[in-house]
């Protein structure tokens, strides 16, 4: 090749890396001096935001059918091979990717099971999703895996402050992991970005490439590295509440479905006023630090029509949300509804009955006296107390151990502390045995006890349970659950017992389970339900909540044939704790009073 065509073969390539590389960029650092380092912090000002998905790789279509005398599975590119045993079908996908138990229905016609996708980043722990296959030809049975999406997503806003230095804060809808790392500065060290927080301690670290405006941040509980890219000129962006630019908010009546009639808050005694201001602070909240109210949704029912639906940051009526250990109230009602089908009493004795009639020899005398009373209403006397980190049994020492992946025989073996009933203490720990203990008198794994004594009874959708790692339904919290389907638990409530005219609770579990005369947190605690009061017209009015950390809340005010369901993402933060008060006396209670003196 001679010179003249090799310097243009030069001169091309030069061009080419330029287009890929961007003008901009290339301008950008031709006044910088060989070996200089960039400096790059003041160009990241702005919004940022970064998603990951990590699956689960096997979901969508799954179709059952028999050749040769076998059963087959096929979904997602895989054929598998089912096992039938006492009328139970599994089959499991290669490389632990998630596995099937089911059962075929007793007019053949459906398959009725689970699928248990792989620990995922979302809930830190395997989950068991519903499946319906029916019966689409004879010997073949079609249907759909939804397993829970394991998506993170990230928003980093980046200021200068008065100071000059560059502040930042990190959210995350989710997990509000943002909180955990705690970051409140980005400095430069030579070509690596620190994310340091109040204290001047490196929590993540990263770097800036020009060429494609991406900041690359590395999380190493979260998946690794994380690609943000700028998010500010993005009005859908789900960092803020509501879309920009979307208009001022105007009350819409919900639209009726799921086995909810919907209603004007005018048509059962509310003013529509207060609801609609609510709703206008919430989306005008200012998204401006770590901390900052994180509502992901509100439902308001009264005498049994949902009359206000607004959801936020991206949520919607049709995804399943998280409700952490307010699903505690869910496990608690299950307790209840076995006890209404006769399947399990409140006296029965824990140790006998898991140990089947065997309990160890040298079982603690306090133990033996221990019902399952005493575990739904936190009087078990174990050593178990969630807010004390020194518990042996406390639900964070428990699920981080690895000694003992059996969460039920780990709580067995926790020694004894009080005499049963005599003292209360939050223990998710205890919780958890009680499904344990309904699952084994039962027969049925606690997700299908769920899908078939309240999920289908109250016509429920798409759910995600949690399960212990020896696969078993955790009962202490986690329970993924669409908005409509909460907010059902707490109208089977303030209709003592009954869904839809179908009773599921007996005349008065209602009552018993929410009137209490023990403390824990400095609040009553009933049968899995926080007891309190509001004020409303100079007094005071009772009320009752399921609770999980984030603000995620069923809450019942009987009295005003109130029941309200509020999602959030303040994990860990006590700001999680405003909507219920303040939120639910400054505008729901409000509507009630001011619409009854219309």
């Amino acid at each position: 090749m001679n010179n003249s065509i090799w310097w243009r073969a030069l001169l091309l390539v030069a061009a080419v890396v330029a287009l890929w590389a961007g003008a901009p960029e290339a301008h950008a650092q031709e006044n910088q001096a060989p070996g200089e380092t960039r400096n790059t912090v003041r160009e990241l000002l702005g919004l940022w935001s970064a998603e990951r998905n990590f699956g689960p790789e096997v979901k969508g279509a799954l179709t059952l059918h028999e050749a040769d005398g076998q059963l087959w599975a096929e979904i997602g590119g895989y054929s598998l091979r089912a096992r039938v045993t006492d009328g139970e079908i599994r089959f499991e996908a290669p490389g632990g990717r998630g596995y099937f138990r089911g059962a075929v229905s007793a007019y053949q016609d459906r398959i009725d099971g689970h699928w248990v996708q792989p620990w995922n980043y979302r809930s830190f722990a395997r989950m068991a999703s519903p499946v319906s296959l029916n019966r689409t030809a004879e010997g073949i049975w079609s249907g759909v895996v939804t397993p829970l999406e394991d998506r993170l997503r990230f928003y980093l806003m980046i200021e200068e402050g008065e100071d000059g230095r560059i502040g930042a804060f990190l959210r995350n809808p989710e997990a509000n992991i943002g909180r955990f790392y705690a970051i409140q500065e980005i400095v430069q060290d030579g070509d690596v970005l620190q994310f340091v927080d109040a204290n001047g301690r490196v929590r993540l670290e990263g770097s800036y490439d020009p060429r494609f405006g991406r900041l690359s941040v590395y999380f190493p509980l979260n998946g690794g590295m994380y690609d943000f890219v700028r998010a500010g000129d993005d009005p859908a962006t789900a960092f803020y509440p509501r879309p920009l630019g979307d208009g001022p908010y105007r009350y819409r009546k919900p639209t009726a479905g799921e086995g909810w009639q919907t209603a004007r808050p005018e048509d059962v005694g509310m003013a529509s006023a207060p609801l609609q201001e609510m709703i206008r602070m919430i989306i005008a909240t200012p998204m401006d630090a770590v901390d900052a109210p994180y509502i992901h949704g509100v439902l308001v029912a009264r005498h049994g029509k949902l009359v206000l639906e607004e959801y936020f940051h991206g949520y919607s009526r049709h995804q399943p949300h998280g409700t952490r250990s307010a699903s505690k109230s869910m496990t608690t009602t299950l307790v209840g509804i076995a006890n209404y089908e006769g399947t399990l009493g409140l006296n029965v004795p824990i140790y006998e009955t898991l140990y089947d009639g065997e309990p160890p020899d040298d079982l603690d005398s306090r133990a033996e006296r221990m019902t399952l009373l005493h575990l739904i209403t936190m009087t078990s006397g174990l050593a178990c107390d969630d807010g004390d980190q020194d518990s042996p049994g406390g639900e964070d020492r428990m699920q981080n151990q690895e000694e003992q992946p059996d969460w039920r025989q780990y709580t067995l073996d926790l020694p004894m502390m009080h005499e049963p009933g005599t003292h209360a203490a939050y223990c998710s720990a205890g919780q958890n045995l009680a499904g344990e203990l309904l699952s084994h008198v039962s027969g049925e794994w606690l997700p299908v006890f769920y899908r078939n004594h309240f999920a289908g009874p109250v016509n429920a959708g798409l759910y995600h349970m949690n399960l212990t790692p020896v696969g078993e339904g955790y009962g202490g919290g986690g329970l993924f659950i669409k908005p409509r389907d909460f907010l059902k638990l707490g109208q089977v409530y303030l209709d003592d017992g009954v869904w839809r005219g179908r009773r599921l609770l007996d005349s008065g579990w209602a009552e018993a389970a929410t009137t209490t005369d023990r403390t824990i947190r400095e609040e009553g605690y009933g049968y899995g339900w926080w007891v309190f009061s509001y004020p409303f017209e100079g007094r005071k009015v009772n009320a009752y909540y399921a609770g999980g950390n984030g603000g995620q809340y069923v809450i019942v005010v009987p009295e005003l044939g109130l029941n309200i369901v509020i999602f959030g993402g303040n994990y860990n933060q006590r700001v999680m704790h405003a909507p219920k008060y303040e939120y639910v006396r400054d505008y729901v209670l409000r509507a009630v009073e001011l619409g009854q003196s219309d």
